[in-house]
């Protein structure tokens, strides 16, 4: 229903038209007392408010009298304008549109008032319907006297957009709008802009013309600051100081604006009558301006009130409607009168503004990659998937990790290892006057060696070299040597390796030794040879444990027995057999989940090492459980040359400065003995899975900070990627899971480069 209003010199005349063709016409003659009465009591609201409103105060007070109790005054006068208002709009001239309105069962009525002084009336304040008893109360909402033929047309977005301009805040204080605008952040995308002390007037003025104008279109326009009415331009904005914008110099730009969406508009201002018409007549659908010069308090606490109300799911009627009863019952006393100031002006067609509620489709557009993040997580991707690279950042990442465990002094205290590494290496073949038997090992040599452990506590002999070639002049010695050493309770290990002829048949050792113990797959995974092997079905011909795990199933069954779940070769051990994920992933070229060998742990820590010339010559009492057997310096363990003999990680050379560029399969051995010994095999997560991880958590980070409107940016830059780089080197020690660091954290920083460079395109 549409209520207009005329003022024809000292007569009202009244129109209710409803159901597009059904009116209902009265007339009423103006009192002059209303005009005075409303003057009086604009006086004392004035003089009570002068020291704290929204107006620039040289328009509109000039008198100032301290000595009168102005509050008492406004209430008094407040009380005979509403007196006097009301015992005119209830005369019997208007009984019968009071009683159509009445019977309708509207809760709105539109209200269109033709002369200043009958607009400025506070018609909200009209309780129609009282006198016939209805339990149901009417709102009156304003609306323009001329209306754009082409209102604004709703657009959807995942989040509502909200553009702030905050104006001149001489003698204000916009903390409050601030902080009540942070109630609408997980539902709005909000954007500020207004004056800044070293910002020149005309960049101020083409920024705000820029800004209303975006491109991305706009559902709400909030100003905060000094305004007034004027004639003819539609009113004017203070937005610096000594310095205003009229309306109609940013009209092309609000109507550019009400094509991309703008719905809605708030000012929280003073004397906004005249903006609202100009607003409304451009197409907005509605605004809610404060019709008197307003308190800088009470502009405050009814934006916090009305934003709260519209956080909670109420439209712009309800809203302002709550707002008003807020300063209505609980702010009366602070601010006498204040509920009369705000009006919301409506398109009557207008459904009512409300923000959007967001769906499960509007929160998955949010997470929608744009042509720069989608390519950076490619690139990524790409990259993280390409084995080259993956050694060469789980070398770098294990570097660091020594480095972290020095500086934390974490795992690198002194202890007594249970492996002992012999090596025979060219400075004990010189020593002891050994020659190579074509270019193999002579079997005499390692016959003393063995007789020499035999003297020992030692459980379990490792033999890291591939004896499987007859040598006539050494192969009986060994053997009896073999036989002494077993007789004494030493359990042997002899190495083997697949031929590459055949993948069912293996080489191990001749007949004659094999006979003293078991062989192990002396094989390597990668170079450097960070993969440990992992344990597939062994009851078949074609598979055989590692070396290492060969070892470590000795020295465990030569201890007294322990419950099964601390046998480190337990089935129930997922980290040392095949996972259907790492098998998976063989199929496309990657090593998901495959257990590392932690060559971060110094070698200090790992094993003894000794040449053979010196551990022949030591007539100390072995008390190592494990001995391994190893080929040292450049020397063959038996197969083709140089075929044992692996990168050395970054790692251990960080511990081991001097460390050859090459070390021998048996020092690998020994540090995967001590990983399976130390239940430290180390399990990589995938950098693909991660660089996704980060790509969701820099996707998420954008979105918060377009939320909160964030401009310390930079420190999302350092403090993230800092805290995971920490985390990640815990968790490798506590947790023996090695979390990438290089890749994910550019993931992550790539996404917030990508909203850095959003934000300097938009300034």
């Amino acid at each position: 229903m549409l209520l207009k209003i005329w003022r024809v010199e000292q007569t009202c005349l009244f129109e209710l038209a409803w159901n597009d063709t059904q009116t209902l016409s009265a007339k009423l003659t103006y009192p002059e007392t209303l005009t005075t009465l409303y003057q009086t009591w604009q006086n004392a609201y004035l003089q009570f408010n002068r020291s704290t409103l929204r107006a620039r105060l040289g328009l509109v007070l000039n008198v100032q009298q301290p000595e009168i109790d102005w509050r008492t005054r406004l209430v008094q006068a407040e009380a005979a304008f509403l007196a006097e208002f009301h015992y005119w709009l209830n005369g019997a001239e208007l009984l019968e549109i009071r009683r159509e309105i009445t019977s309708a069962k509207t809760s709105t009525l539109y209200l269109r008032c033709d002369s200043p002084e009958v607009v400025k009336l506070p018609w909200e304040s009209w309780q129609i319907g009282a006198e016939f008893g209805s339990a149901h109360s009417i709102q009156i909402i304003r609306t323009a006297l001329s209306l754009c033929a082409e209102q604004a047309k709703s657009i959807r977005r995942a989040r509502n957009r909200i553009l702030v301009i905050l104006g001149d805040e001489t003698g204000l204080n916009f903390e409050a709008e601030r902080n009540a605008l942070q109630q609408l952040n997980n539902r709005a995308e909000i954007h500020l802009v207004g004056w800044q002390p070293d910002l020149r007037t005309p960049e101020l003025l083409q920024q705000i013309r820029s800004a209303i104008a975006d491109p991305k279109g706009w559902d709400i326009l909030f100003f905060a600051g000094h305004s007034n009415e004027t004639a003819l331009t539609g009113g004017e904005l203070g937005i610096a100081p000594k310095t205003s914008i009229l309306m109609s110099e940013i009209a092309p730009q609000l109507k550019t604006a009400k094509e991309r969406g703008l719905q809605f508009a708030i000012f929280n201002s003073c004397n906004g009558l005249s903006i609202a018409e100009s607003l409304l007549n451009l197409g907005l659908s509605q605004v809610v301006v404060m019709r008197e010069p307003i308190q800088d308090g009470v502009a405050k606490d009814f934006l916090i009130h009305f934003l709260s109300a519209l956080s909670s799911k109420q439209n712009v009627q309800e809203a302002t409607l709550s707002a008003c009863q807020f300063l209505k019952l609980e702010k009366n006393l602070t601010y006498p009168s204040a509920y009369l100031i705000p009006s919301l002006f409506s398109h009557p067609q207008a459904k009512p503004f409300r923000l959007a509620t967001p769906s499960w489709r509007s929160h998955l557009r949010l997470w929608k990659l744009n042509r720069r993040e989608a390519i950076a997580v490619g690139m990524f991707a790409l990259i993280s998937s390409l084995l080259p690279i993956q050694w060469v950042l789980i070398d770098q990442r294990q570097l660091v990790q020594a480095f972290y465990r020095q500086i934390a002094t974490q795992g690198i205290q002194a202890q007594s290892s249970p492996v002992l590494l012999v090596q025979i290496n060219e400075e004990s073949l010189q020593k002891d006057s050994i020659t190579l038997i074509e270019q193999n090992l002579d079997r005499n040599y390692l016959a003393k060696i063995v007789d020499r452990i035999s003297q020992s506590e030692t459980s379990v002999v490792g033999i890291d070299y591939l004896l499987f070639r007859h040598q006539p002049s050494g192969d009986r010695v060994l053997a009896k040597s073999l036989a002494a050493a077993a007789q004494s309770g030493k359990q042997f290990v002899f190495a083997a390796t697949q031929d590459v002829q055949s993948n069912q048949t293996w080489i191990t050792a001749l007949p004659e030794f094999k006979q003293f113990g078991s062989s192990g797959d002396m094989d390597l995974f990668g170079d450097p040879a960070f993969y440990a092997r992992v344990i597939g079905d062994t009851s078949t011909a074609s598979e055989m444990l590692p070396f290492a795990y060969q070892v470590v199933r000795l020295a465990q069954s030569a201890t007294p027995k322990r419950p099964s779940h601390s046998q480190v070769l337990d089935r129930r051990n997922s980290r040392l057999y095949f996972q259907p994920i790492t098998q998976f992933s063989a199929l496309m070229g990657q090593t998901w989940l495959h257990p590392l060998i932690d060559f971060s742990v110094s070698p200090n820590q790992v094993y003894h090492s000794i040449p053979s010339w010196k551990f022949l010559r030591n007539q100390d009492k072995l008390k190592n459980t494990i001995v391994l057997i190893v080929p040292g310096g450049q020397l063959d363990a038996g197969v083709t040359p140089g075929e044992d003999y692996f990168i050395s990680p970054r790692a251990f050379k960080f511990w081991q400065p001097n460390a050859t560029a090459k070390m021998s399969g048996g020092t690998i051995h020994a540090y995967l003995v001590h990983s399976l010994l130390a239940h430290r095999m180390i399990i990589p997560i995938p950098d693909l899975w991660l660089v996704g991880v980060a790509a969701i958590a820099g996707k998420g980070t954008i979105i918060l900070l377009a939320q909160q409107q964030s401009r310390h940016q930079a420190k999302w830059f350092f403090i993230v990627p800092a805290l995971y780089g920490l985390v990640s080197l815990q968790v490798y020690i506590s947790y023996s899971i090695l979390l990438p660091f290089l890749l994910p954290t550019l993931t992550y920083l790539a996404f917030l480069t990508s909203i850095s460079f959003k934000s300097q395109s938009n300034d």
